[in-house]
């Protein structure tokens, strides 16, 4: 019996460390990620800066205003009809026309922060890669050490980004991002919004970022698209709030390129 029990226990070990040797093998980032300067320099080569050109930013604006477009996000009722409620508010001709997101100085969130047509620049640092943006100046760190996502996280309008290496392909996955984020133009997120990023660079002068937004409340289904951006030699402007707000102006800047 003794060695019976003797046997069992040493199928039980091993077994347990083929167990625990897979989670470790499942848990471990391919490739390099990063974590040293060194291997930074093993990465691709992101430098520079990137911008949406104006012609696909203002295409993406008649298709997500288009709910019967495959591109546009698909709202659940209760969004819908947060949707509809707001942009009847904010017509013109309301004399009690609320004050917008930008007359108030609300803070640009995610995912709506990508999307404009400024300038974009990404930063490479030991663990971590940053997103400089130009559009509400905004700044998003994507910690690719290997950490998880926060037990108990204080929800942001850029929300928690935590991101890995696939080859040349980062794939960021953002959470705790908060309720008064903007889902896309003026509809809120539901505070459970997650989004998936995969970014990766096409070529010497295009840049692509796969997007899926998921909103259990927000969304019927999960929201996908992709944008291409091209490499602009313009670099970063300075925008600021408070700037771009006097004397009751709310709009932002005319991107239309000048005539030549």
């Amino acid at each position: 019996m003794t060695r019976f029990l003797l046997k069992v226990a040493g199928v039980c070990v091993a077994t347990c460390a083929l167990l625990l040797g897979d989670a470790a093998a499942a848990q471990k980032r391919p490739g390099q990620q990063g974590d040293t300067y060194s291997s930074i320099a093993k990465l691709p080569d992101w430098s520079g800066v990137w911008v949406i050109p104006w012609e696909a930013f203002a295409a993406e604006n008649v298709r997500q205003r288009d709910p019967k477009n495959p591109g546009a996000p698909q709202l659940t009722p209760a969004s819908a009809a947060i949707l509809a409620e707001i942009l009847a508010a904010f017509r013109p001709d309301n004399p009690s026309r609320p004050p917008s997101t930008v007359q108030v100085c609300a803070p640009q969130s995610m995912p709506n922060v990508m999307r404009w047509a400024f300038a974009t620049e990404f930063l490479f640092t030991p663990g971590r890669v940053t997103i400089l943006l130009e559009q509400g100046s905004t700044i998003r760190r994507i910690y690719t050490d290997g950490r998880g996502h926060s037990v108990d996280p204080d929800l942001t309008y850029i929300g928690e980004s935590v991101g890995h290496w696939e080859g040349d392909t980062l794939v960021v996955h953002t959470t705790a991002i908060a309720p008064q984020a903007r889902l896309f133009l003026v509809v809120p997120s539901s505070g459970k919004m997650q989004v998936t990023e995969r970014l990766h660079r096409i070529d010497t002068n295009h840049f692509q970022i796969d997007t899926v937004v998921e909103d259990p409340i927000a969304l019927r289904t999960p929201w996908r698209y992709t944008r291409i951006y091209e490499r602009s030699d313009t670099g970063f402007f300075e925008r600021e709030c408070d700037v771009n707000n006097r004397d009751g102006n709310d709009q932002e800047p005319d991107l239309t390129p000048p005539r030549e």
